[in-house]
């Protein structure tokens, strides 16, 4: 084989290599696109949709919070507490997406960021956030306009 074919035969093998690359580079981007998707849909379902949260966000929207963590019956008062102690476990956890880049502060931001201003704004949230260490949340808050 003459020098020029083998020459050419390498230079086409490069560029045929590179295509695949770029191809794959693609494809790689677009399943993390539809997975972050994904992501973004399971976390709506569960904060919206499921009811597990629902209650203490009426709570914030209403501005009853401190009433049902203070409540007179100790009974209910340790249910509340469980309850919101759950409701800001969900946001430590997107807290904890963020802190690892799976989602990012505009994605945080879109889905809930009016109950993370409900939270930043609440002298009750802030507390319990400070004295339960609720770290990764308060660095999202941070982050709140």
């Amino acid at each position: 084989m003459n020098q020029d074919l083998k020459d050419w035969m390498d230079s086409a093998a490069k560029i045929l290599g590179a295509l695949g690359f770029f191809v794959a580079a693609i494809g790689y981007r677009s399943q993390q696109k539809i997975k972050r998707a994904e992501w973004h849909k399971s976390l709506y379902e569960k904060f919206f949709e499921d009811p597990t949260y629902k209650e203490v966000r009426v709570w914030l929207d209403y501005g009853t919070l401190q009433e049902k963590l203070n409540a007179s019956d100790p009974q209910l008062k340790i249910e509340n507490e469980e309850k919101f102690t759950d409701f800001l476990n969900f946001f430590e956890f997107i807290g904890g997406l963020y802190a690892r880049r799976q989602l990012t502060f505009d994605q945080i931001n879109d889905l809930f960021d009016y109950y993370l201003i409900k939270i930043k704004m609440d002298a009750n949230c802030k507390k319990w956030i400070q004295e339960y260490s609720f770290e990764k949340l308060n660095k999202v808050l941070a982050k709140m306009k």
